[in-house]
């Protein structure tokens, strides 16, 4: 198996884990549980980890049952997902920042407000917080890789 399938595959393992366990484990000063844990409930907090889980879980068991060798179809599978993500994350966290949101939108991200951030503030637009910026790497360079395998499959 190949150099860049290998780091694929570690790299969705990572961003599962991650992606997975950020709404429960407090990692202060990259994550703020206590103010998460105010402004949602258990339940809400157990639905979107179990979405986000299989929003990596699908592509990572597509991509370890299939390289290196991939279908066509599961190319494509694997790039929705990563696609659908990539476009949350810039729809959630980078127009708003960039751009503006209403402000019941920065109200919803008060939560991250006192965790750490290294990207400079724009007015009063939310900031993406250093572990969502990771987050959204993680994100960015899976649909990347995935792009790019289905382009050398054709």
């Amino acid at each position: 198996m190949s150099i860049l399938i290998s780091s694929f595959i570690l790299l969705q393992i990572i961003l599962f884990f991650v992606i997975t366990f950020h709404d429960w484990v407090h990692l202060p000063p990259l994550t703020d549980i206590r103010a998460l844990e105010k402004n949602s409930s258990t339940k809400g907090r157990v639905i979107n980890s179990l979405i986000f889980a299989l929003f990596v879980l699908i592509p990572l068991a597509l991509t370890w049952e299939y390289a290196p060798y991939f279908p066509t179809w599961a190319l494509g599978v694997i790039i929705v997902f990563y696609g659908v993500l990539s476009l949350g994350t810039i729809a959630s966290w980078w127009i708003p920042y960039f751009f503006g949101s209403p402000d019941t939108h920065k109200k919803a991200f008060a939560e991250y407000e006192n965790t750490h951030h290294f990207l400079p503030a724009r007015g009063d637009n939310i900031v993406p917080n250093t572990f969502h910026v990771i987050l959204h790497v993680l994100i960015w360079s899976c649909f990347f890789i995935a792009c790019y395998l289905l382009s050398m499959a054709r």
